[in-house]
């Protein structure tokens, strides 16, 4: 069978495209993070400023990881910066005294007022020639790979060995 068909231990199609999702979501990555540098914050604080305000109010801070992709520890240092910046405040919970709740000031909500509509207007003109349909199609996609994602077990068995292609070996 043809390399461009089928690749030693696996699809080749499956690995270019997978591969191609990657370097496009790093892509991406990049570009939001320039962004948010532009006003002296990391993709990762902008993040959680805008999980903070989607939150409606005051939210925990464990809430806020998950959707941030960031883990509980690191959230803490990104909270304690922002808060240092004046762009969030800490409450203790009425509801629990234990807990934390962050949310953001007025400073905050006028960054985000122009962080992101830069951030969409930049993935607007990244996604500018697909139409509607296309970007449809695209997110159906991305949710369907993202679902996939979720499912790969931890315990896979091992897979078969690779092996490497005549045209990749360095013999010698």
């Amino acid at each position: 069978m043809a390399f461009e068909q089928e690749y030693p231990g696996g699809s080749w199609l499956v690995s270019q495209d997978y591969r191609q999702l990657i370097v496009a979501g790093t892509k991406a990555e990049g570009l939001v993070s320039r962004l948010a540098r532009r006003h002296g914050l990391t993709h990762a604080s902008l993040n959680a400023l805008a999980v903070i305000e989607a939150a409606g109010g005051p939210c925990r801070r464990a809430r806020s990881a998950p959707a941030c992709t960031t883990p509980p520890g690191t959230m803490t240092g990104i909270l304690d910066t922002l808060e240092r910046k004046g762009y969030v405040r800490r409450m203790a919970d009425p509801s629990d005294r234990r807990r934390v709740l962050a949310d953001i000031t007025p400073q905050a909500q006028h960054l985000l007022d122009v962080v992101l509509p830069a951030v969409l207007q930049a993935g607007m003109h990244a996604l500018a020639a697909f139409d509607d349909t296309a970007l449809r199609a695209l997110s159906e996609m991305l949710d369907a790979v993202g679902r996939g994602i979720d499912a790969v077990p931890d315990d896979l068995p091992p897979p078969a060995p690779r092996r490497t292609p005549p045209q990749f070996r360095r013999d010698g």
